[in-house]
């Protein structure tokens, strides 16, 4: 991968996590009050611990924690505008046109997968809102991909 795409997806990653959002309609959500730890444990075939924030004062990101030995296995689900979405998607657009792989996700008004080495991400927008929604562990993408599904459609409703 070209340096600069490499920059360009760090950059657009950590934006995911850190940019407050305006949206009114998303304003008063709490990702971790989308998915309850019964779905997110069987949409990923793991057990997982109820989601946590990473700050107490920060809303939009919830992770999921597996409670197995074998790895690193967590679930995250980011909230974000429809308008950070359509900029992500251009990012993610140039990424594919330097390597990366991007293919649509069939979900909600537009969606999308980024994969990205082992990496899936799938980000999805709705109305003025968006969430990304992504498995870690070590599986395969295409398995990643079945369990980042199940979970947006879980989400969609409550947006």
């Amino acid at each position: 991968m070209k340096p600069n795409v490499l920059i360009g997806v760090a950059c657009t990653a950590l934006a995911v996590s850190t940019i407050s959002f305006h949206s009114s309609a998303m304003a008063d959500t709490d990702a971790c009050a989308l998915l309850t730890t019964a779905q997110v444990s069987a949409a990923v075939g793991f057990p997982v611990a109820t989601g946590t924030h990473v700050t107490p004062t920060f809303l939009k990101t919830c992770t999921w924690t597996g409670s197995n030995s074998t790895g690193a296995q967590f679930v995250t689900l980011n909230l974000q505008t429809g308008t950070f979405f359509d900029g992500a998607k251009k990012q993610a657009n140039m990424a594919a046109a330097a390597g990366e792989v991007m293919k649509p996700g069939g979900v909600g008004d537009d969606s999308y997968y980024l994969i990205q080495g082992t990496q899936v991400m799938l980000w999805v927008k709705k109305g003025n809102g968006a969430f990304k929604v992504a498995v870690y562990k070590q599986i395969s993408a295409d398995q990643k991909e079945g369990m980042e599904l199940t979970l947006a459609k879980e989400v969609i409703p409550k947006l």
